[in-house]
This record gives C-alpha cells, sequence and structure tokens, in this order.
C-alpha cells in the first residue's frame, strides 16, 4: 500500500468517524402540547430554523417512537421553516420529540409534485404539435398569452398531493384549480395524463378527474372581485411556475404571476401552494406587490349541491363548502374553502360561484381548500363525514399545537 493509498483510507475514515460522532452529539429536544381538547392527528408541525440549532445536513425527528423526515421549507414570508409530521397527540396532551441528525429512509413518500412538459414536437400557433416524450423540468416561464388547450403541459399545468387527494390548476389563461380524487393513497401523478390530455376523466384504478371546473372558479381558484364577479387571474404579462418542494411530508407549487391586470391595476402576484402529508386540503399563500384589495376566491355552484355557510363565532378560521352529487362521475363531492375570519370582507356569489372575498391591503392573503369524495380511499359519503372531516381541518387551524425548544 502506497502512502497516497493509506493517506485516503485516513482521510475517509476520519470523514466517517466525524459524520457518526456528529449525528451522535447532536440532539435538539422540543415539547409539543396539545391544548385542545380533542386528539389531533396527522398534524405538520412548522418551527423556524432560527430558533434552532441547526447545521448543515440532513436531519431526523423521532415523534411518538417513530423516525420521521424533517425537511426544510421556505414561507411566503421569506423564513425557513422545519416541517416535522406529528401522527397523533392527545386531548391536552404533550410528548416530547428530538431532533437528529440522518436520514427517514424507511418513511414513505406522502406527497409529490410536479411540472412536466411535451419534447421533440413544435408550436404551430397556441398548439403544441407531435413531440415524442415527456420532461420534468418543474420549471417553467410562459408568456401571458399562453392559452388553454395547447397540448404542451402534461394535464396542462402543475399538479401536487397527497395520500388522500391530488390537484392541478390550469397554467394558462383560466389558471383554474381541478380536483384528481384518489382512491389509492399511494402517489399517482407520475402517471397521469402521459397517455393523453383527456383520459383522465374517465375513472381508473387509481381515480379520476372529477371537477369541472369550465369558466368558473372551480375549487380554490385565485381571482379578483370586482363588484359582481370573480375574475380569474386571467390578464398578465407573464408567468413563472416552479416546483418549490417535493418532499415526503410537504410539496408545493410558486407561481410569480408578473403584470396582474386585476379591475385595471397591474401587479406582481406569487402564489405559494402547500400541500402536507395526511391532509386533503392545500393552503394557499398570496403575496400582492401593489394595491389589489379584493382578492377573492370559492366554489364552483351547483344546483345538486347544498351550500353550508360555518358559523363564525369561534375561532380565527371558518369556512364555506358544498356537498351533494356534484362530480363527474355523479357521485357525492364535498368542496370546502377555509379562510381567517377576520380577513373576510364579503361572502358574497356571482352566476358561477360562491364566492369569499379577502382584505389584502397588507399585500398579503391566505386560505385552504379541500375536496372530499365518496370513493376517496377514505370514503366521505354523507353530510355528516363531510361536517367531521371540516372540523378536523378547523381543530388543527384554530388550536395550532404549542411548542417549547429545550435549551441544553
Amino acid at each position: 500500500m502506497n502512502i497516497f493509498t493509506r493517506h485516503s483510507l485516513l482521510t475517509l475514515s476520519l470523514i466517517l468517524v466525524f459524520q457518526i460522532h456528529s449525528s451522535v452529539i447532536f440532539s435538539q429536544k422540543i415539547t409539543v402540547e396539545n391544548k385542545a381538547a380533542q386528539e389531533v392527528k396527522d398534524y405538520t408541525l412548522e418551527i423556524p430554523v432560527a430558533g434552532l440549532n441547526l447545521s448543515f445536513g440532513h436531519y431526523t425527528a423521532t415523534v411518538n417512537g417513530q423516525i420521521v423526515p424533517v425537511e426544510i421549507i421556505k414561507k411566503t414570508d421569506g423564513n425557513d421553516y422545519a416541517v416535522i409530521p406529528v401522527d397523533k397527540i392527545g386531548a391536552k396532551g404533550k410528548i416530547d420529540v428530538s431532533l437528529q441528525k440522518g436520514f427517514a429512509s424507511a418513511y414513505p413518500k406522502r406527497t409529490y409534485a410536479e411540472l412536466s412538459h411535451k419534447i421533440g414536437g413544435h408550436f404551430e400557433g397556441h398548439k403544441y404539435v407531435g413531440g415524442y416524450s415527456w420532461v420534468k423540468p418543474n420549471y417553467i416561464t410562459l408568456p401571458g398569452s399562453f392559452r388553454d388547450h395547447s397540448y404542451y403541459i402534461k394535464y396542462e399545468g402543475p399538479g401536487w398531493e397527497s395520500d388522500k387527494v391530488a390537484f392541478r390548476f390550469y397554467l394558462d389563461n383560466r389558471n383554474a384549480i381541478d380536483v384528481f380524487a384518489k382512491k389509492t393513497a399511494g402517489i399517482v401523478l407520475p402517471a397521469v395524463g402521459v397517455d393523453g390530455f383527456d383520459n383522465y376523466h374517465n375513472m381508473a384504478d387509481w381515480g379520476m378527474d372529477n371537477l369541472k371546473v369550465g369558466k368558473a372558479l372551480g375549487l380554490g381558484s385565485i381571482a379578483v372581485w370586482d363588484g359582481e364577479k370573480a375574475v380569474r387571474v386571467e390578464k398578465k404579462d407573464s408567468v413563472t411556475c416552479l416546483i418549490a418542494a417535493d418532499g415526503k411530508v410537504r410539496s408545493q407549487v410558486k407561481t410569480i404571476y408578473y403584470g396582474w391586470d386585476a379591475n385595471g391595476k397591474k401587479s406582481d402576484l406569487t402564489s405559494l401552494i402547500s400541500i402536507d402529508a395526511g391532509s386533503r386540503a392545500s393552503h394557499m399563500a398570496l403575496s400582492i406587490d401593489g394595491e389589489i384589495d379584493n382578492i377573492a376566491t370559492g366554489i364552483i355552484k351547483s344546483k345538486n349541491a347544498e351550500l353550508i355557510v360555518g358559523k363564525q363565532a369561534k375561532g380565527k378560521w371558518s369556512y364555506i363548502a358544498t356537498f351533494g352529487k356534484q362530480s363527474l362521475n355523479n357521485d357525492m363531492q364535498g368542496l370546502v374553502v377555509f379562510f381567517p375570519v377576520d380577513k373576510v370582507k364579503e361572502i358574497t356569489e356571482d352566476a358561477l360561484n360562491h364566492v369569499v372575498v379577502l382584505d389584502a391591503k397588507d399585500g398579503f392573503a391566505e386560505y385552504y381548500f379541500m375536496p372530499t369524495w365518496e370513493l376517496d380511499n377514505d370514503p366521505v359519503a354523507t353530510k355528516e363525514k363531510l361536517l367531521e372531516c371540516i372540523d378536523e381541518v378547523l381543530l388543527r387551524l384554530n388550536n395550532p399545537l404549542a411548542y417549547t425548544i429545550k435549551k441544553k
């Protein structure tokens, strides 16, 4: 063995010893408390990274005896957060969580996001012709004139999912959110839309696209209220969309609409959509660089669905929902939008939608949107079951888990 080989082996040994040693000596202790009188399940804990003693590397957490991932994400406030899945915590209960370096290799992937488009063809007018395969750059910039049915982007926009449900939105002049209902807890989107632009409207083993959007808001689409109707993000100079996170615990789609013309005022709008493991609901966070105030969202109307308006007397968050035989498969579907009560300017309607108008004078707005389906892997076939699902979300929103970082 020559001197260079001995030196390389010694260096490798020192690196391995350092990695093992550092994983052993590092441990961040956190106490998590549920102050609510009900058990909380499938909660995603967020802790600002600035408050944790984390060096460069990969981390896991021990929660209720299980090794789970610790994922670092960035929110619209520009700060980094550690997200940690908490499977359950009892009513008025406390649990101790420890962070340590390592990989949660055995933990399943429970969320996913993608943005794919065709290659090998070319545009003729607004339509993409030919092409022989798909690529997944998870990033794209398009002109504001990019329009619907261009046959370029897989299922016409970005997609994101949890182990409960999947979504997409149309990355074109429509900018409406659609629902892919799932009959399985597995990740399905990689296989959706690769065999054509219409097949996912038919029932498959995984589920189907079961919401007809048309010119409406679908579920949770971004809009502005013009005093009479909700207008989607239709006119803009350009748009950039990217997959900001594709984790086991949280996945995110970030979209920047440059020069959005809303009620005659132009601004830049940044949308960050997040979905967490174990959740049917997606979170929409909007940052507005301009003077747009009447941000709106809502739910498409259906003659077969009952409107349910949540009580706003207690808690920070409330909701509107519809329930009935309103799916494309002609079965029971629930559609829900959750909103912060103190930001609501008006709950109203137009010809196509039930609408929530939000105050965004501070340049920020947020809401959640959630679908249910009677053929879900966890079926929701009755109004009573829908209300149970709504109460579970409200419990998490109105009673966030408290945490204390233990000092060494």
